[in-house]
């Protein structure tokens, strides 16, 4: 995020730290990506896709050629200890667990540490474009909402709560959070800027 924030001349990137983060765990994911494929996954125009690459190579961080843009040994292991903290951001069809016809979920280990209320983190996610966002803290073995359900589970059945389990496989203490967007792109991104807020 530092690199993220990095300042320079000209005017300022056209890009959130939610895109910066979500750039890098797409070139993460895909191993090697072009720079259009990026801008396209990332959320990101041409001239930011070229910024956020630019600061990441000049971090150490990504390897950049005519082929594409991939972790660095560097990279990898901030990746490592991202995945430590950061559950897989899931697709999710429209749930009932929060408002938007495309949603996007993602985990952050014992992030019920600084929940709060997840006004903040719906906030976050209203920021970068989303519809909305819902916080779940895993109390137990329960969905819960603060200040709400205790088991959410047992109260808005759905399918989506499997789903989540299965992929994303929360503790006692972690947050789970599905944020609901226009399209599936502002969902993640509403998603990773949510989390970011408890990172």
């Amino acid at each position: 995020m530092k690199v993220a924030a990095v300042g320079g001349r000209g005017p300022s990137p056209s890009f959130t730290r939610a895109h910066f983060l979500l750039a890098f765990l797409t070139i993460g994911a895909s191993g090697l990506i072009g720079r259009q494929a990026l801008a396209r996954e990332a959320g990101l125009g041409e001239g930011a896709a070229r910024t956020v690459l630019r600061r990441l190579r000049d971090g150490g961080y990504v390897d950049v050629n005519a082929s594409g843009a991939s972790l660095t040994e560097k990279g990898k292991g901030v990746l490592l200890s991202l995945q430590s903290k950061l559950l897989p951001i899931v697709a999710l069809e429209k749930s009932r667990l929060t408002m938007g016809n495309e949603q996007a979920a993602v985990g952050v280990r014992g992030g019920g540490r600084s929940l709060g209320n997840g006004i903040a983190q719906r906030d976050s996610a209203i920021m970068v474009g989303a519809s909305g966002a819902t916080s779940y803290v895993i109390r137990g073995s329960n969905f819960t909402v603060p200040g709400g359900s205790t088991d959410c589970e047992k109260d808005f059945p759905t399918g989506a709560w499997k789903l989540l389990r299965k992929r994303l496989a929360p503790k006692d203490g972690d947050v789970v959070i599905v944020c609901g967007a226009q399209d599936q792109l502002r969902a993640k991104l509403g998603a990773v800027s949510a989390a970011l807020t408890l990172l």
